[in-house]
């Protein structure tokens, strides 16, 4: 069994990742998925063996277990049942444990697997100073509709950008967003990508509504994420734009 291996800015101290941009999360989760699929051609990422596939990781040299649980109903505090959970216990002082609702999730292929990738995301960026420090805050438990002080957790902020770029990485979806586009006859924009250097972008609302939700729906289906999801990826990649730029 090799270790998932993954790096970026953080303190030497408390192993805490340093302010991070969205580019430099997007490039871990590139870096974590190139050890969990067997060739470039993969888009839809399998989970099933998640509990073999990601059991040991090194972050940063802080090297921990993780132990996964898909079997059980997961509940917040107020015993209402949540997607997930990522928790350290300092009984076990070199391992981190995550919970997936699988009773809940085990139908719901697009939410299991964008719930694996999230607390993945955690255990990649929390994780590590949990070990190094010691006992964890009060866990973020994953609901899917965030309240409004998780959305703006940087804590889960991250975990979003990194499932984002885990499970529809920029550089794969660009090449396939512009294969959809021509083959939809969608007219990109006079502006590229402010995301993606030198990658086309495309104006939604100069678009023929109907070619956009079938592109769309056609690269969900292929990376395995909803319809819904892969809009949010291909906007914050700034390939699909909601408005033209004045």
């Amino acid at each position: 069994m090799s270790e998932i291996v993954a790096s970026y800015r953080h303190s030497p101290f408390s192993a805490e990742p340093e302010q991070l941009n969205s580019q430099e999360i997007w490039a871990v989760g590139r870096d974590v998925r190139a050890q969990l699929v067997s060739d470039s051609l993969t888009r839809a990422l399998d989970f099933s063996g998640i509990e073999e596939q990601v059991a040991q990781v090194n972050v940063n040299g802080v090297s921990f277990g993780v132990a996964w649980d898909l079997e059980h109903e997961v509940l917040n505090p107020a015993r209402k049942p949540v997607m997930g959970v990522t928790e350290y216990d300092e009984s076990v002082p070199d391992c981190v444990m995550v919970a997936i609702n699988g009773p809940k999730l085990s139908s719901l292929d697009y939410l299991l697997r964008s719930t694996i990738a999230h607390e993945l995301g955690h255990v990649i960026f929390d994780a590590p100073r949990w070990i190094r420090l010691g006992p964890a805050p009060a866990p973020a438990f994953f609901g899917g509709e965030q309240t409004h002080a998780a959305k703006y957790d940087p804590r889960e902020v991250r975990a979003n950008e990194f499932m984002g770029g885990l499970l529809v990485p920029p550089a794969l979806v660009r090449v396939d967003f512009m294969r959809a586009a021509r083959r939809h006859r969608l007219q990109p924009s006079r502006y590229p990508s402010a995301m993606i250097r030198g990658a086309a972008a495309y104006d939604n609302d100069l678009q023929d509504a109907d070619a956009v939700q079938e592109a769309v729906f056609s690269l969900a289906e292929l990376y395995g994420v909803s319809q819904s999801f892969m809009r949010v990826r291909l906007e914050r990649y700034d390939l699909l734009r909601s408005r033209a730029p004045l």
